[in-house]
């Protein structure tokens, strides 16, 4: 199903960012770099981005977000945000992964594209994905270590992420890429968090 209009949101990886998807093109955009402002930035973020749109909640057909992986409280911050909207609108909620939004940011200029987040502990986030003959990912999500993934990269990819190799294009999962992503996919998960990883705070056991 295609939306008409969409709102759309990231916080999973650090910076923070919203857009506005309305008449076949982004009509709002805003974004903050620093991410220990998260939580007090994304709501006015948000209203910003609709008022360049000059759009309403009530307008909006639907509401994309990233779910991950990368940071559990940005990711946990982005998708609270999205599934309030989302009921209070009574709109379609879409999840796409942050890798797939980072590689669907060059899909126009490269035909495979290998996807990377620093995930911490010595370890990468890592996915590949072709433009050819229609946009599709290559592979599962990896979490690996650094080795493992440049193994398993196509020879002829380009990277795209936050790890700090040569030649390597340095990005994070845009709200405008994830709104023109929303916009012409076919498919999404739903609004639940993607970890690969598991939380590393886990619930105390009950007593006897």
């Amino acid at each position: 199903m295609q939306y008409k209009t969409i709102l759309a949101i990231d916080c999973a990886t650090g910076p923070c960012s919203a857009a506005v998807w309305k008449d076949g093109r982004i009509a709002g955009y805003t974004e903050e770099l620093r991410p220990i402002v998260q939580s007090a930035r994304l709501l006015p973020m948000i209203e910003d981005a609709l008022k360049q749109a000059n759009c309403s909640y009530k307008e909006l057909s639907a509401v994309a977000c990233t779910t991950g992986p990368g940071s559990f409280t940005g990711i946990r911050i982005g998708l609270s945000a999205a599934r309030g909207i989302a009921y209070a609108a009574g709109i379609a909620g879409l999840g796409f992964t942050t890798l797939e939004v980072m590689a669907y940011a060059i899909k126009d200029e490269k035909n495979s594209i290998f996807s990377v987040l620093n995930a911490g502990k010595g370890e990468w986030y890592c996915q590949p994905f072709s433009a050819t003959p229609t946009w599709h990912a290559s592979h599962e999500p990896m979490l690996v270590s650094p080795d493992t993934a440049m193994k398993n990269a196509p020879t002829d990819a380009a990277w795209i992420g936050n790890v700090d190799i040569p030649d390597i294009i340095k990005s994070f999962p845009r709200a405008d890429i994830l709104a023109q992503l929303a916009a012409k996919s076919s498919q999404s998960f739903p609004l639940t968090p993607f970890y690969i990883r598991p939380p590393d705070i886990t619930m105390p056991k009950p007593k006897n």
